[in-house]
């Protein structure tokens, strides 16, 4: 079976050609936030789809919109009886400044792709490739495009046929796929599944495989002084804030009215009981009870040391395992993101700030409607704090998921069994991706996940696994001949 042979030249061709293309592209900034290399990034990726025989391959322009990152678009449509996958996955990462890349004492260079013997949790350590966008989302792109590479090689042509639509604004909101799929659509359809490859494998080898995720809304507040009181021109002098009210205090008041953040509670009226939201449906609430019969959420979300402690309860307990789920996955969410005003380096200044601005996220549960959160959190706004100026960004996008019992969802788990991994299977993941709206525009399943652990995603020192001192941990290898089967398997399912 050709499988078989694509198997072997994986494992012949990758440390000498399949992880050096991997670290060819992560030491090419992509910086979505200030547009670093982004450009470069994206023609690289057009010339990897044109190697591989792509057609209409280019970057793909909104005429009318506001055009920020081009989403790179290709096809290889060789034959209409052979099944079409849609590929969607994101080149942008975060921004590196101004985090401290330092590890046992030595500095690295975020964009290095440099290979180090890294210990990610106490008692797992192995070589790792380390860098901006290794984890989240560059290392398994490229990883896939290796697959790609010997399928072709092996094959001649594709068994299958494949679109492309590789973003570079998904750390912005994905602000211009809505706007993307509606222009691209009769191409777009063709298409049976999407998937979204990535490294889904936790600090300890155990599959985290998510049938969904939820939505996300970004919005920007900012307050300036003016006539409704506080400095307008430029600071001033603290010793007048017996006369003047403070722009910072009056958004500090805002933010406080929208969340009671110890309950988790959105305070905007509307948000909470939203008719909308039904939460875990029946198939939801089996894979959560299949889930806690193995294993404890609270284990798996603290083991990497980075939150020590769960929210508490009305009784003043801290969360139990089902009640972290139903919070996380099905509540609305509301969280700040960043807040600049003022001075706050060495020393004191004593002033009273002109402006001060926020970054915020808002997560959407499934069901939940973008247009309705905005609306409610507009009305709010207006009515209580007309000083305070406010954007929702053009990007953002609705929950989605599938049901366990889909067909790709049972494809997807029993291979994770071939490869002996134990599999813990939730309805959504906390975070958020714009599979939804290929879901609802094209109404097409879509898949997130495969094997090999890294980790750190929009932190310093974020990494991929290559080769671990864990038998149990696998590595990026490891994905490339998961996703070979899995393709495999798809294209003579679909």
């Amino acid at each position: 079976m050709k499988i078989n042979q694509i198997l072997e030249k994986i494992k012949a061709d990758f440390q000498d050609i399949h992880l050096k293309e991997i670290q060819r592209f992560i030491k090419q900034p992509s910086v979505s936030a200030d547009g670093n290399g982004i450009i470069e990034t994206a023609e690289m990726l057009v010339k990897k789809i044109e190697k591989l025989g792509g057609k209409d391959v280019h970057l793909a322009d909104l005429s009318g919109e506001a055009f920020g990152h081009p989403i790179v678009f290709g096809e290889i449509f060789s034959d209409v009886s052979k099944p079409t996958l849609l590929f969607y996955s994101m080149y942008d990462v975060q921004p590196v400044f101004p985090e401290n890349w330092i590890y046992d004492g030595k500095e690295i260079d975020p964009f290095g792709a440099e290979i180090i013997d890294f210990e990610w949790i106490p008692g797992y350590s192995g070589k790792c490739l380390m860098g901006r966008g290794v984890c989240n989302q560059k290392g398994p792109t490229i990883a896939f495009f290796n697959v790609l590479d010997v399928y072709k090689e092996i094959y001649g042509e594709l068994p299958f046929n494949l679109i492309f639509a590789l973003e570079g604004e998904e750390e912005l909101g994905s602000i211009h796929v809505g706007p993307f799929i509606d222009k691209y659509k009769e191409k777009l359809k063709r298409a049976k599944v999407l998937l979204f490859p990535a490294f889904w494998e936790n600090e300890i080898g155990r599959i985290s495989m998510p049938l969904g995720v939820r939505g996300v809304v970004a919005l920007k507040l900012k307050c300036k002084g003016g006539k409704w009181g506080g400095p307008t021109m430029r600071n001033q002098h603290s010793a007048v804030s017996g006369i003047i009210q403070s722009p910072v205090f009056k958004l500090i008041e805002c933010l406080n009215s929208l969340k009671k953040d110890s309950a988790n509670e959105i305070l905007v009226p509307g948000i909470m009981n939203d008719p909308d939201i039904i939460g875990p449906d029946e198939e939801d609430e089996q894979v959560i009870e299949n889930f806690l019969k193995n294993y404890s959420f609270e284990e798996e979300v603290k083991r990497d040391g980075n939150i020590q402690t769960f929210r508490f309860n009305e009784n003043n307990r801290e969360l139990s395992d089902r009640e972290a789920i139903i919070e996380m996955l099905f509540k609305p969410g509301i969280s700040i993101n960043g807040i600049e005003a003022g001075y706050y380096g060495k020393g004191s200044m004593t002033i009273i700030p002109k402006e001060i601005k926020v970054n915020i996220d808002i997560r959407l549960p499934p069901f939940q409607s973008r247009s309705y959160v905005i609306d409610k959190y507009k009305s709010f706004l207006d009515k209580n704090f007309p000083m305070v100026e406010y954007e929702f960004e053009k990007g953002g996008y609705e929950a989605g998921k599938i049901p366990f019992s889909h067909p790709l969802a049972q494809t997807a788990f029993a291979l994770y069994k071939e490869f002996n991994k134990e599999v813990l299977v939730l309805p959504l993941i906390a975070g958020s991706a714009p599979f939804a709206l290929y879901q609802k525009k094209l109404d097409i399943p879509f898949l997130v996940g495969g094997i090999g652990h890294s980790g750190r995603a929009h932190s310093p020192l974020e990494y991929a696994v290559i080769e671990s001192d864990k038998p149990e941990i696998s590595g990026i290898i490891d994905y490339e001949l998961y996703i070979a089967k899995l393709l495999n398997k798809i294209s003579a399912e679909y």
